[in-house]
């Protein structure tokens, strides 16, 4: 893999607009980067992930075209891939796998001189907080030996929560907040520097608003909510949560809370048990969910109406058909409209949200990856959360 001068022309052409772009719809303002005396590229870029649109933003502060590790599922669609892997041929990963193709194409772009763009997370976060990191990241930084830019994102989840269907207008920034030069890490272990890692990408934007408060202006504030949150604060049913506009509610009991422009929920009815963040929401609904857990032999979760496709690496989706989706404490059913049927043991499923609420499943015995895609306001962060907590033995 080389550096092609469409790649610097496409980056030079397409840097302004965006930057524009981004100011007008997120008051975006990047501050441009600036190598420090005897630092020279190529660079790994490290960042915080809250925004599918984080590529573009984080771009902007740079004037040389960066390379970013994607996942496949920008490769599944058939309009825009060819045009994606023609302008900026991002380097595909495909979740969960033990990807050494991925690897490989990194080293080679780098020692060709390109500068490599991850986020390590993965996924973009669902509560406003920094989400885990795969430790491989910190074997990649002693493979390469280049210097490493930490590069931080701060207002892009309030901008747009991971599960909202509008965009706010407030205030966001994106910067090079460290730097981590080959000669510090040279004598390091990989623990070492995951530590450094994780540290210095942490980004917590509930801890930021109790000292700086931004105000994220827009309609219909807490629309689609019950897309990551499933279960209910004040009486613990799990997806009874109904949004509308501002509000969210439950069907079972009198909770009522408006999200306000600060990101946070302010109680509509007196004596409600809620939580004022979704990154507390988040937590207490992965504890919630492991005490169900603990109770549940049957059916844990189910959808109607999912439409199923299958992912070739770095391919086209190919639409398999209409299924009902069902997780239990032992397996994961899916029993397609047309008759068939495919059951996996949960420990064979790994699973993921792409998108705003794409499930992906990937399934180690078959060595194949499967996307779900339901409603706009189904829930599919629910069987990550649910199949993650099996595994570790929060059920037992």
């Amino acid at each position: 893999m080389k550096k092609r001068w469409r790649h610097t022309a496409a980056f030079n052409f397409f840097r302004g607009f965006f930057k524009l772009y981004l100011k007008i719809r997120f008051n975006y303002t990047p501050v441009p980067f600036k190598a420090p005396d005897g630092i020279k590229g190529p660079y790994l870029i490290l960042s915080n992930h809250a925004l599918a649109i984080d590529p573009f933003l984080l771009g902007t502060s740079f004037r040389f075209p960066i390379f970013f590790v994607a996942s496949d599922v920008i490769f599944a669609m058939p309009f825009w891939t060819p045009i994606i892997k023609f302008l900026v041929s991002p380097i595909p990963k495909t979740k969960y796998r033990s990807d050494t193709e991925t690897v490989r194409d990194i080293v080679k772009m780098v020692r060709s001189g390109g500068s490599i763009g991850i986020f390590p997370e993965g996924n973009a976060t669902f509560s406003g907080r920094t989400t885990p990191m795969p430790f491989a990241i910190a074997k990649l930084v002693k493979l390469l030996k280049v210097p490493v830019l930490f590069y931080r994102l701060e207002g892009g989840y309030l901008s747009k929560p991971r599960w909202a269907r509008h965009v706010r207008k407030g205030k966001m920034t994106g910067r090079v907040v460290n730097i981590l030069e080959p000669e510090t890490f040279r004598d390091m272990d990989a623990e070492e520097i995951f530590d450094i890692i994780e540290k210095t990408l942490f980004f917590d934007i509930f801890e930021q608003q109790k000292f700086k408060p931004v105000r994220y202006l827009g309609k219909s504030l807490a629309e689609d909510v019950e897309s990551a949150y499933f279960h209910c604060p004040n009486c613990g049913r799990f997806e009874t949560l109904v949004s509308i506009k501002d509000t969210v509610s439950c069907k079972m009991c009198p909770l009522k809370l408006a999200f306000t422009p600060l990101g946070t929920f302010e109680p509509l009815v007196d004596g409600l048990t809620y939580y004022e963040t979704t990154v507390e929401w988040h937590d207490a609904q992965e504890r919630a969910l492991a005490v169900a857990l603990a109770k549940t032999e049957g059916v844990v979760f189910e959808d109607r109406g999912e439409t199923v496709y299958e992912v070739p690496r770095s391919q086209s989706k190919k639409r398999i058909g209409k299924a009902l989706l069902r997780l239990t404490a032992t397996t994961v059913d899916v029993a397609f409209d047309e008759g068939s049927s495919k059951t996996w043991p949960v420990d064979d499923v790994l699973a993921s949200v792409q998108q705003k609420n794409w499930l992906i499943l990937y399934v180690k015995s078959e060595q194949k990856t499967y996307f779900f895609i339901g409603s706009k306001k189904r829930n599919a962060l629910k069987y990550v959360m649910a199949l993650e907590a099996l595994k570790r033995g929060d059920a037992s």
